[in-house]
């Protein structure tokens, strides 16, 4: 990470809380951490799309896609993480 990283984090964390209107801090942390699981989720169908291990399916991903959806879950985690450092 370089110095700015933290700033961007918080940047990132501010903007995706802004959507979240009046909604329970819990449920915003809780919809937060679920997002991860998402993405971490769609990285592993990107996979088996890309490998194509749904015989129904055959290949229907790239490799780009699988890049793609892993630094959605690593940005998603991180910016998770920044907002529960600061709403905990």
């Amino acid at each position: 990470m370089t110095d700015a990283t933290p700033a961007l984090l918080a940047y990132l964390s501010r903007w995706l809380d802004e959507s979240q209107g009046d909604r329970d801090a819990e449920a915003v942390l809780w919809g937060r951490v679920a997002k991860v699981s998402e993405g971490a989720g769609e990285a592993i169908a990107a996979l088996i799309g890309t490998t194509g291990q749904h015989p129904r399916m055959g290949r229907t991903h790239s490799h780009d896609d699988i890049v793609d959806d892993l630094f959605d879950a690593a940005i998603t985690a991180m910016t998770t993480a920044e907002h529960a450092t600061v709403t905990t």
